[in-house]
């Protein structure tokens, strides 16, 4: 089964799930209300207070389900999914090494001191910086002689 299917699938368990506990609280709020139309005088009355029992037992069975469904902590929302499909892929040490130099410094730095603070050679971070860039993690912004790395805001 695809990844799209599975979210389609997930979707619309979502939907049924929400309609069945919004079907059970109004059902719930009909079984309240039902045992002040009982006429406790009449010898059906034990049978009758069994069946609304069970029944009511049964809607609190199916709210329950549906509850335990819809709070799961192993199912992620569908947010945080399509952010982490959309996202780039993890990022490799070196660039880790990046993102948290640059993210102790006010997420900016010239790139002579981040190549300083890596301990990488010139060509390595400027290699490296240049796939970041294209990836979308850093900005290098050219300033005089030298070049500015920020790192970007990731938008979700």
């Amino acid at each position: 089964m695809s990844q799209a299917n599975g979210g389609e699938i997930e979707g619309s368990m979502d939907r049924v799930a929400r309609i069945t506990l919004y079907l059970g609280g109004f059902m719930l709020l009909l079984l309240i209300a039902a045992p002040f139309t009982f006429d406790t005088d009449s010898s059906g009355y034990l049978a009758s207070y069994v069946i609304y029992s069970l029944f009511l037992t049964s809607i609190g069975v199916i709210i329950g389900v549906s509850l335990m469904w819809l709070n799961d902590p192993r199912r992620e929302p569908e947010r945080e999914r399509r952010i982490r499909e959309t996202s780039s892929p993890m990022l490799s040490e070196d660039q880790q090494k990046v993102v948290d130099i640059l993210s102790s410094n006010g997420n900016s730095m010239w790139q002579a001191e981040l190549v300083r603070d890596t301990g990488f050679t010139d060509s390595k971070a400027s290699r490296l910086l240049s796939r970041m860039e294209v990836q979308g993690h850093v900005r290098r912004i050219r300033d005089g002689m030298g070049k500015r790395v920020e790192l970007k805001e990731v938008e979700f």
